[in-house]
Parts: structure tokens; sequence; C-alpha cells
């Protein structure tokens, strides 16, 4: 029988460019919505593009592409915690991959709160962004005004070979997972990767610096990041039923080597 994964991401064509290339890999039905969730009330509606004879990911859009506006929709606002609910049902598990970007510490923790296990949702942070996937340089500190600025940097070093770092993230996926997977592991010695999501944010919101003015000041808010991160990884473990066993670490690092 087959299972049915629901993928909430921030962007509309970054995340699904990514996970569609890559599912479709690995034996998987991808459905790429084109509504944002807090218009797209009935899922099932979406049923008629699943297959019975293989795994499915429905990837759609979140209502809101910032942590921030995010939490302020669904505090105020109940028709995406309808959906959800609703979700928990027709999906095996559900995961929202959002950017740390410019969020606060307050709003990053309220948004693991609420979503932080896998049967009603679990957050899955990137730090900044999930461009940091392919990042070049493990030990240098971006700062900057605008996370922008920072995909421009990266799209700026890999276009002349891949045209853009999309692109590079796609062609070297499980290599790029395998470095943020053995990086966390270190990190936390915590070799249930199911762990780690929860696990970075104390280091991100340790790490990073937010300098915020206001909004009428000449001077412009910016961040530092100087924890780079990512547990995008822990999803493609999921839904190939490589979490199963607590101590799943070395399972899951085999299998993106042997991709």
């Amino acid at each position: 029988m087959e299972n049915n994964y629901l993928l909430i991401v921030e962007g509309r064509k970054t995340e699904p460019n990514i996970f569609q290339s890559v599912l479709v890999k690995y034996g998987f039905n991808v459905v790429v919505s084109d509504e944002k969730l807090d218009t797209a009330y009935d899922i099932e509606l979406n049923y008629t593009n699943f297959k019975k004879d293989q795994n499915n990911v429905f990837i759609i859009e979140g209502p809101r592409n910032r942590i921030h506006d995010f939490l302020k929709y669904y505090n105020s606002n109940d028709s995406l915690e309808k959906a959800l609910r609703f979700a928990n049902n027709s999906f095996k598990g559900i995961f929202l991959m959002y950017d740390v970007d410019h969020n606060d510490e307050e709003d990053i923790k309220e948004m693991y709160d609420k979503f932080k296990d896998e049967s009603s949702g679990l957050l899955l942070l990137s730090s900044p962004c999930i461009e940091v996937l392919g990042e070049y340089d493990h030990e240098r500190f971006i700062e900057c005004n605008k996370v922008t600025e920072y995909k421009a940097d990266l799209n700026k070093h890999y276009c002349l070979e891949y045209g853009n770092v999309v692109n590079y993230i796609i062609d070297n996926f499980e290599t790029l997972c395998t470095y943020y997977l053995d990086k966390n592991y270190k990190d936390f010695d915590e070799p249930n990767i199911m762990e780690h999501p929860r696990l970075v944010i104390e280091l991100i919101n340790r790490y990073n610096t937010r300098v915020n003015y206001p909004k009428d000041s000449k001077e412009k808010s910016y961040v530092i990041y100087r924890y780079l991160t990512t547990v995008i990884y822990v999803f493609i473990a999921y839904i190939n039923g490589l979490t199963t066993n607590i101590d799943n670490y070395d399972n899951v690092r085999n299998y993106f080597l042997n991709k």
C-alpha cells in the first residue's frame, strides 16, 4: 500500500524544483500544487494525481513565506489549523521547510513548538536558507541585510558551471546532505536524526546575531549568520523508512552514500 506525505515549503520555486527532481529519482510520485495552503482547504482534491502503486509526496507552498508572518496568519486564522488537522488523517508524515532568514529567536522557538512532530507537522529549518546546501566556504560568517544577498552570492559562484546554485544542489544532493548530516551528528552526538530539527534551534539562536533598526531609521537591519546548517535530510530519511530505529544515523548515511 502506498504512503502519502505532505511537504509544506516556504518558496514557490526553489524547494519544489529541488525536491521534485530528487524525489522522482528516488521513485516517488511528486505532486506540486499551484496553490498556497491557505487557499487549498480541501487537499483531497489533488488525490486524482496520486498513484496507488507509488509513494506520493504532495508539495504545497505555505500561506506565508516567512516564519514571522506564518505565525501571525496561523494565530489569527483557524483555516490553516483546520487544513493541517485534516492532513493529519491523510498523510503519513507532514513536514514544513522554512528558512531562518531574519526571523528572531522567539518566532523560531514558537514555530517549532507548534510544529515539532512529523505526525502533525515537523519544522525543518535551514540557516540562513535552503540554499545553504550549496555553501562553498563553511568557515565563513555571512552578514547581509537581506537573505537574497546570500543567494545572489551563491548563484554568482556557481553560474559558470551549473547556471545557479539550485542546479548545483540538485546535481550533488546526496553529497551535500551527507555533509550536513555528519556535521549535525558531530555537533550533537545524537544518532537519532529525528532529534536534529530540535537541536539545531539552540545553536541557530546562540550563534546567529540579529541587529534590528526601526523602519524609519537610516540604518539597515542585518543578520550575521555564524551557524550554517540544514536538516532537510530528515525528510528524505523519514519518507524512505530509514528512521524506524532510534539509532538511525549510520543507516541514513549509508543511504545517501549509495545513491
